[in-house]
């Protein structure tokens, strides 16, 4: 994306806001950046991230829409139906305890109305369990929900 979009994007935002006439030096208040300094970047065409990203935050517009124009509706419509859990893989025990060098994370998408259905907390995270410790209660392979927020207190 080209320093030129995004003033274009950011000066539509601040029409939406009731703002008239913009111009560079409006944008660079926005952002809170020097209009010189700001003029400096559009020449370089060197694009403010961190400031972009506290101007949207201070919005509550979402980045993805802003940079890559997804639909707000479309990423609003996904944090309300999915969320991610993370799910460890490693040699967890459940009773005598255990060793653990090699833990790897993978993040998993869930729809809240299966969280909602089985009474799972979505700051809840998951583990795959190896082997026949908890035989008869917990089978080798199963994923065990944890709460680390109950195991803290």
């Amino acid at each position: 994306m080209e320093m030129e979009e995004i003033i274009e994007k950011l000066k539509d935002i601040l029409a939406s806001e009731g703002q008239t006439r913009i111009k560079s030096i409006d944008i660079a208040k926005a952002l809170n950046i020097h209009p010189d300094t700001f003029n400096s970047m559009k020449f370089r065409n060197s694009i403010p991230y961190k400031q972009i990203l506290n101007f949207l935050e201070q919005r509550k517009i979402n980045i993805n829409y802003f940079f890559f124009g997804s639909s707000p509706k479309e990423s609003l419509g996904s944090e309300e139906k999915y969320k991610i859990l993370k799910l460890y893989k490693t040699n967890a025990s459940l009773g005598g305890g255990g060793i653990n060098e090699f833990v790897s994370v993978e993040e998993i998408l869930f729809p809240i109305s299966l969280l909602e259905k089985f009474k799972i907390n979505p700051k809840w995270e998951i583990i795959e369990c190896k082997g026949d410790s908890m035989e008869s209660l917990i089978k080798d392979n199963a994923l065990c929900f944890i709460d680390r927020q109950a195991i803290l207190k």
